[in-house]
């Protein structure tokens, strides 16, 4: 298909969409579609915003290059992928969750379940759990470092002043960092429960205490052991 016009008006039918039902899904409206079908105009802001209404790869919208909405999923190269060799990887309308490399791979760290982070000092370096996936970590960070997925609320701040960890956000933990200062967030393991905690390291006149971020949780003031330090965090946006 050689205009943006007729490439538009054809992912629109396969959409299965009337101009006015595009109009309502992109925010385009039903004048300004009839335009771009007509070929009226060549290239626009709009053009993106239908290729997101029809699920069509915008590239291809566009210029013509790529995947047509109707097409199999492709098999093509890989390209400018950190540290990552050429490789197969599957042309599909839906990103992945999040990046994902191969094991060891320079910069990454495994993202891994709690109870395995409740048990890595059990473990050789080479020996560690196996990974959920390897995430890019730009943190300064030492070999000795993992990922964890946020669960619960207890470090969902309840003021726009203070820095937030949402459940299922993702949080970099450097265990070779075991003496934090006053304030800095931590990954704990509680003594008696053998439980893996996040929270905010607290010490004042020789005690040391968990504080969370949301006030409708209690302070840990039970004996824990550090585990490691946070040092950054990922968070999807809405």
């Amino acid at each position: 298909m050689e205009s943006i016009a007729t490439r538009a008006l054809a992912a629109r039918k396969f959409a299965k969409m009337t101009q006015k039902q595009a109009e309502a899904a992109s925010g385009v409206k039903q004048s300004s579609i009839s335009k771009i079908e007509r070929g009226d105009v060549s290239r626009s802001m709009s053009v993106l915003a239908l290729a997101r209404a029809y699920r069509a790869d915008p590239h291809w919208l566009d210029t013509g290059d790529g995947p047509a909405p109707w097409d199999e999923d492709q098999i093509r190269q890989a390209r400018d992928k950190a540290n990552e060799p050429p490789g197969p990887y599957r042309v599909t309308h839906i990103a992945p969750l999040i990046p994902s490399f191969s094991p060891r791979t320079p910069g990454t760290v495994p993202l891994i379940s709690w109870a395995d982070a409740a048990n890595w000092d059990s473990h050789e370096v080479s020996q560690q759990p196996r990974a959920e996936r390897w995430i890019p970590c730009i943190a300064h960070h030492s070999l000795q470092s993992y990922a964890l997925r946020v669960r619960g609320d207890s470090m969902t701040a309840s003021s726009g002043h203070l820095k937030s960890y949402p459940a299922e956000s993702i949080v970099f933990v450097d265990t070779s960092l075991r003496k934090p200062e006053d304030g800095e967030r931590i990954i704990a393991k509680l003594e008696d429960s053998g439980e893996v905690t996040f929270k905010v390291y607290k010490e004042d006149d020789g005690r040391r205490w968990l504080l969370p971020l949301n006030p409708k949780h209690e302070p840990v003031r039970e004996a824990f052991t550090v585990l490691g330090t946070v040092v950054g965090k990922w968070e999807d946006e809405d």
